[in-house]
């Protein structure tokens, strides 16, 4: 008798895997300083600043999907350290179950314009209704790793409305991390936790 078994694997984990095996930041085999960064040392703006606007802005990630935002907005906020420059870029991806969905993804800019993805937020279940963004919070011990439910964030995450992803994107292999929510028009907010994803984890912008 011949035995078949049918494999579900999601596009969304499959790229987070991949992406994982081949940046050592990612998955914590990179250098990180012997104590995680605090949140003393988070430098995040007073105010961001909305500086220019461009239309069909493409990148391509590691696994040659290419995003082309629509539109790609450009934000500069002042730190002690110098000035932050991040875009926030709108897509739409078909990457939960088939189903398309809102993406909106924060990218460091370098001081030669290059582009860097620093933060993935995804619309929500109900967001028709609510117009909620969900992202994945990273920097457990200073590198890519997630948090589990019941873990402590860093401490800057407490101004934050942070759940379960699966609590607001639910479906058969969903993240059980911690997530940040805000809502799609919440453009500080998203800027903000991506400038903490790249001091807490070191990235090099």
């Amino acid at each position: 008798m011949e035995l078949q078994m049918r494999v579900h694997v999601d596009e969304e984990q499959l790229r987070e895997l991949v992406r994982r095996m081949t940046d050592p930041i990612a998955d914590g085999r990179g250098p990180a300083s012997a104590s995680p960064p605090g949140a003393a040392a988070v430098e995040l703006p007073g105010t961001w600043r909305r500086v220019e606007e461009r239309h069909g802005v493409s990148y391509t990630w590691g696994d040659d999907q290419v995003d082309v935002y629509e539109p790609f907005l450009i934000y500069e906020g002042a730190i002690p350290s110098g000035t932050a420059r991040l875009g926030i870029g709108r897509c739409e991806r078909t990457r939960v179950h088939g189903e398309g969905r809102i993406y909106y993804i924060v990218c460091a800019i370098g001081p030669q314009g290059g582009l860097r993805a620093i933060a993935e937020f995804l619309a929500t279940d109900d967001y028709d209704e609510a117009h909620d963004v969900i992202a994945i919070v990273k920097g457990k011990e200073g590198t890519g790793r997630q948090f589990d439910p019941g873990e402590e964030l860093p401490a800057v995450y407490a101004a934050w409305t942070t759940v379960t992803y699966r609590e607001r994107v639910d479906y058969p292999g969903s993240y059980k991390k911690i997530g940040l929510v805000c809502n799609e028009s919440d453009h500080e907010t998203m800027l903000n936790h991506a400038l903490a994803q790249i001091q807490l984890r070191g990235l090099d912008t």
